[in-house]
């Protein structure tokens, strides 16, 4: 008796697990792909009924933080009629964002021409949240929420190469919460503890996006201020000084008057590694803690001769 093996491959796609787009390829320089084609796992994934996403440009489910350039290789190499695997930020009909790693096929007639354009979509949404998870516990303070003292050293090192090959100015700020200790002894660690999380919560909120805030140990933080001269650093680090003093904070033992002293320094081409650059925000905070607390100080620049002689050293 044989047994019938005959299947219709349409059926494979319709109820496969990926999801399945097909759009027609552009055929003029005005013309635009259109999706002809979509399967019930798109349709699940994405919100979107077959009739919604039919007749629509293969990236409509693009959003405000999907990656451009990603997007911009995809359709270079479809139209160079290459093979192409990337990951890409989507989102669903209801705003939801998810991440997919898709497989872009360019289909071709007897001429060897695109016809059509097959994409096989993963939804990998809970490993990029894995990866992502795992990547905040390798480079987060636990207690505070602020980058580590290893991460914050690496993208300072990133900044000082921007500098010698690009001519990339860049500061650092180094903050030391004034009489933390008088705090840990009077009113206990959690209060303590307390304080640590609060300073960090209104530094993130008045540091610039891309700034980096780090905890170096204890109470001794850093922020590193890309693209900011000596003068741009003051602004931001007076803020950030200000943002303290401003509001006592609440702990577990009431209300706490908290300041704190910054040094900044503005990075030198002489400057081989980062420790230059934070010794001398370190003297600067040493001349903002002996000056009374509660304020901001600049690192003087280094002398044109000492330049010139640590480059030499160079």
């Amino acid at each position: 008796m044989r047994t019938d093996t005959r299947f219709s491959f349409s059926d494979i796609v319709a109820k496969a697990n990926d999801a399945v787009v097909v759009a027609k390829a552009a055929t003029g320089k005005s013309a635009k792909p259109k999706i002809i084609y979509v399967n019930a796992a798109f349709c699940r994934l994405s919100g979107y009924s077959e009739q919604e996403a039919v007749g629509k440009a293969p990236w409509f489910l693009d959003g405000p933080d999907t990656d451009a350039e990603a997007r911009t290789k995809v359709e270079d190499a479809v139209k160079a009629g290459r093979h192409m695997r990337t990951r890409l930020l989507q989102y669903a009909k209801d705003g939801s964002p998810y991440w997919v790693d898709v497989n872009i096929m360019p289909l071709f007639d007897s001429d060897g021409e695109i016809t059509h354009v097959a994409a096989i979509q993963r939804d990998v949404t809970e490993d990029v949240k894995r990866e992502e998870e795992l990547l905040s516990l390798a480079t987060t303070d636990d207690l505070t929420g602020a980058k580590n003292r290893r991460h914050f050293m690496e993208r300072a090192e990133l900044e000082v190469h921007r500098l010698r090959r690009h001519r990339v100015p860049f500061s650092v700020a180094l903050l030391d919460l004034d009489h933390f200790k008088l705090v840990n002894d009077t009113h206990g660690h959690q209060a303590g503890d307390d304080v640590l999380k609060e300073a960090v919560r209104r530094w993130q909120l008045g540091r610039r996006p891309f700034d980096t805030l780090g905890r170096l140990g204890g109470e001794e933080f850093a922020i590193l201020l890309p693209g900011a001269d000596a003068e741009a650093a003051m602004t931001v680090a007076e803020r950030l000084r200000a943002v303290i003093a401003d509001a006592p904070f609440d702990t577990i033992a009431g209300p706490i008057d908290v300041t704190v002293s910054i040094g900044i320094a503005e990075a030198e081409d002489t400057d081989q590694t980062i420790e230059g650059t934070l010794g001398r925000a370190d003297a600067a905070l040493y001349l903002s803690k002996h000056a009374g607390r509660n304020r901001v100080t600049k690192a003087s620049p280094i002398p044109i001769a000492k330049r010139k002689t640590a480059g030499k050293k160079g």
